[in-house]
This record gives structure tokens, C-alpha cells and sequence, in this order.
């Protein structure tokens, strides 16, 4: 289902995005509007399944898990729940995709070293179901998970359709 946006619902997105820690009396300000009103867009947006989580961003890297790799992981048939679940033991096995290509799921993988690595890659390729796997080890983050980009193209988006419409 794909929720119907409208520029104060993306206005607020990118704040909370943006800034999460300053609070729905601070958001409504900034916009200028009252906080009951702003309080009822992020209320619509979490019942719409926008807005899923205030969770805070911990980075593994701060905590000693320096080291991130992708796992991609072929499947035996019939067998993609079962691995699954026995990923979901591996602690270090931080985000796990079933994708389409040459690999049955993608697994977003921590580590502390290159030793922590490798003991956490025998782990995930003795979890019931894995035939074959193939390793990428990332070497530097370029460019952090983010929406903000993504908020601001479909409000772009919004405010043409708004001057067309007129």
C-alpha cells in the first residue's frame, strides 16, 4: 500500500529524518504550524506505515564491529524460512534480503577483524540450507543509508503537479 504524500507530510519526514531528537513541538514550529496538526500527520504517517520506527541509528563500528561485508547466500529448495531463522542466531548477521539474481538472500554482515570474519562466514555457511555463498567485504562507506534525497525529490515532484494542476 502506498500512502498518498503531501508536501507538510514530507516536510515533516525530512525533519525526523533529518533531525529525530527534536521533538514534535520543535517540528511544528519550524514548519510553523500547530503542534495538534503536526502531532496528526505523524500519526497518519505511522498508521500508513511511512513512518516505522523512532528507533535510534547505532553504529556497529563504534561498539568494535569495524569490519561489514555482504553475504550473498544460494539455497537449497524449499529452504529459505529454515536458513533464515538459523541466521537470525548469528548476531553479527545484522540485515538479511531474499533477492532475485544469482543468490537466493542477501546478508548485511558485521564483524570485529578479519579473523571475527571468518569465524562469522563459517557460521552462516554451516546454517541448514546454504549450498554456496560469495563474500564482498566493504572497504569504506561512501555514502550512508539515507531518505533525506529521496523526500525532497517527491516533494520536487508534488510542487510540479501542483502548478500543472492549476
Amino acid at each position: 500500500m502506498s500512502a498518498t504524500l503531501e508536501a507538510l507530510d514530507l516536510d515533516v519526514l525530512r525533519l525526523i529524518a533529518e533531525e529525530p531528537r527534536a521533538g514534535v513541538r520543535e517540528y511544528a514550529r519550524r514548519l510553523g504550524v500547530a503542534r495538534a496538526t503536526l502531532q496528526a500527520r505523524v500519526d497518519k504517517l505511522q498508521r500508513s506505515g511511512v513512518l516505522v520506527s523512532w528507533r535510534p541509528q547505532i553504529d556497529p563500528a563504534a561498539m568494535g564491529y569495524a569490519g561489514l561485508a555482504y553475504v550473498r547466500l544460494q539455497l537449497a529448495q524449499g529452504m529459505l524460512e529454515r536458513t533464515v531463522v538459523a541466521l537470525a542466531d548469528i548476531p553479527e548477521v545484522v540485515e538479511v534480503n531474499a533477492v532475485a539474481g544469482n543468490a537466493d538472500l542477501l546478508c548485511q554482515v558485521v564483524a570485529k577483524d578479519n579473523a571475527d570474519l571468518e569465524r562469522v562466514l563459517q557460521l552462516i555457511i554451516a546454517s541448514d540450507g546454504v549450498e554456496r555463498s560469495s563474500t564482498e567485504v566493504v572497504l569504506s562507506r561512501r555514502l550512508k543509508p539515507t531518505v533525506v534525497p529521496l523526500i525532497a525529490q517527491m516533494h520536487s515532484e508534488l510542487q510540479q503537479r501542483t502548478v500543472l494542476a492549476r
